[in-house]
């Protein structure tokens, strides 16, 4: 556990500078190359894009995430964990999805001069409603799915740059596994250690 947070903690130093300066950053240099739409597109995901991912969670969230509770709550734990290991996968999945769907959008969009700040563009763009969203929430699982999604869109990023589109799927599909196993196992541990 303990490694966990000093990872966490390793990373998250330029994760925020990204964070900070990226898509300011990114904001100026695609409009210098007129990019005008693309900036467009941007902000209005970033503006509507936390009311589009909660309402695509909102099923997992009847389906899954309230019967879990429900059935902790009433002692019937093997089926409690069932449920709300499917409503951390479903949570993961659009998650997921969100980030390829705006990657792919905004790649599809960018020429070899602009490549670079499309990627740091879509990074904000994807990013930030979900980093908003667990602001909102504040609690450690929220912060440990958006610490994956960056992981994974970051080195996503990379693999376009240089070349290996193919990669990504793999890239988040791999990095996302990783955050939901350490994810479901940190639930399930608090959940052990409030049992005692």
């Amino acid at each position: 556990m303990d490694a966990l947070v000093r990872i966490f903690t390793v990373l998250s130093v330029p994760i925020g500078i990204i964070n900070l300066l990226g898509g300011f950053i990114s904001g100026i240099w695609l409009a210098v190359l007129g990019h005008w739409g693309l900036i467009g597109y941007g902000f209005l995901l970033g503006v509507f894009g936390a009311f589009g991912i909660g309402l695509a969670m909102m099923p997992g969230l009847f389906l899954f995430a309230m019967p879990a509770a429900s059935l902790i709550e009433k002692g019937n734990k093997f089926f409690g964990y069932i449920f709300g290991l499917l409503a951390t996968v479903y949570t993961y999945g659009i998650l997921t999805l969100w980030c390829l769907l705006i990657l792919f959008y905004y790649v599809s969009r960018a020429d070899q001069d602009s490549i670079i700040p499309v990627l740091l563009w879509s990074y904000g763009v994807t990013t930030g409603p979900i980093a908003y969203m667990a602001m909102k929430e504040q609690n450690e699982f929220s912060m440990i799915s958006t610490f994956f999604i960056q992981i994974a869109y970051l080195i996503s990023m990379f693999a376009v740059y240089f070349g290996g589109f193919i990669y990504v799927l793999y890239i988040f599909g791999v990095t996302m596994l990783v955050g939901l196993l350490i994810q479901f196992t940190l639930a399930f541990l608090m959940d052990k250690e409030r049992s005692y």
